[in-house]
């Protein structure tokens, strides 16, 4: 059922590894920082991810893509290997449920008013857990045909909105001191760090010598699209409504008309972000059922896909009742946890796979 993939159908991975919540959650944090120039933390986040990138896809091209936890492992010792591998369950487990949470957060303001948290979170689960069972190539079929939409959504987005941008709305640039920018650039940055993913996706590229060109070129493609989503939503409506507004985007989304004839088509750009946000659900998820089976040297992972489901289910459930706690975790609370585990941890097996390498003895030497 999993079959490895390519390259390019990695790097589109990363794309909606990231963008979908990223596109909701991160204008708002941005905007409060930065205003106008928000582009330009988009720019510095981008920096760093590609800083991110190339320190996980350096620990895949040491494993030659070998089961992450495993070559960890051989690394250092197997009780080193089962006590990083919990740990890094509970992170992957917790952001399963937040991505669930904020998916089911914005159905519920946007879409399914009435409908119970507890129905959408159980059939937005059970719909994902369909989707891990088919495998990682599977997905990574469905993610592509969904990213191709991209060409016709962005012409209709622009041609609709053409009209009502004013490219004064994002003026004075540079406004904004380094350390406003800085503060700005933060958050975009941990979720550039979700490129870590590629750690437990290596087991099934067909080179993983490849993994840090898949990671440059999705966070590229990330950074494109956040910044054309930030710079449209600024042009149309200034940078005191995206402070204000809790989904700025779609805000966007919902001027775009065509005349008199066609109007309200923010419902169009909402249906395509549930498929986006669906596909990056089930890279997490699949993420998580890979770390468990790493941990625990499990061989096959359907028995458990399920249990790991429920987990995360009773987590959003639970956990992520108040929006104010969710959001205020984004701002603040998320960098640290994404920085120890998507950044240190790839960069401590960098440093362990240099020092437990052997060295070339010296010409001459004799055993």
């Amino acid at each position: 059922m999993n079959g490895k993939i390519g390259t390019t159908q990695a790097a589109m991975l990363i794309v909606n590894t990231i963008l979908p919540t990223a596109t909701v959650v991160l204008p708002v944090i941005i905007g409060n920082y930065a205003e106008q120039d928000a582009p330009l933390a988009i720019l510095l986040s981008t920096l760093a991810g590609l800083v991110f990138a190339t320190i996980v896809g350096t620990v895949i091209r040491y494993s030659n893509g070998a089961p992450f936890l495993t070559w960890i492992g051989e690394k250092s010792s197997p009780v080193a290997a089962t006590i990083l591998g919990l740990l890094m369950l509970q992170f992957y487990l917790d952001t399963s449920a937040t991505i669930l949470r904020e998916f089911v957060n914005f159905i519920k303001d946007n879409v399914l008013i009435d409908t119970p948290v507890t129905v959408m979170t159980i059939l937005i689960l059970l719909i994902t857990i369909y989707m891990v069972r088919q495998g990682l190539e599977s997905i990574a079929r469905v993610n592509t045909l969904v990213l191709l939409l991209y060409f016709f959504f962005v012409p209709l987005y622009l041609f609709g909105l053409y009209r009502d941008m004013d490219v004064h709305q994002l003026l004075p640039v540079f406004d904004h001191s380094l350390a406003s920018l800085t503060l700005a650039g933060i958050t975009p940055a941990t979720w550039m760090s979700e490129v870590a993913v590629l750690l437990f996706l290596a087991p099934y590229l067909q080179n993983p010598q490849k993994a840090r060109i898949a990671g440059w070129a999705g966070l590229l493609f990330v950074s494109v699209l956040m910044m054309f989503s930030l710079v449209t939503t600024l042009m149309v409506f200034g940078s005191e409504f995206i402070k204000l507004s809790t989904y700025p985007g779609f805000s966007t989304a919902g001027v775009v008309h065509f005349g008199r004839f066609i109007e309200k088509l923010d419902i169009l750009f909402i249906s395509y972000w549930v498929l986006s946000i669906y596909l990056k659900f089930s890279i997490f998820l699949f993420a998580t059922v890979e770390c468990f089976k790493q941990t625990f040297r499990v061989n096959s992972n359907r028995p458990f896909t399920g249990a790991l489901g429920l987990i995360i289910a009773l987590e959003c459930l639970f956990t992520w009742q108040s929006a104010d706690q969710l959001n205020l975790y984004n701002k603040e609370g998320r960098f640290p946890v994404f920085f120890l585990f998507n950044v240190l941890v790839p960069l401590a097996a960098v440093l362990l796979h240099l020092l437990r390498k052997p060295r070339s003895k010296p010409k001459g030497w004799k055993t």
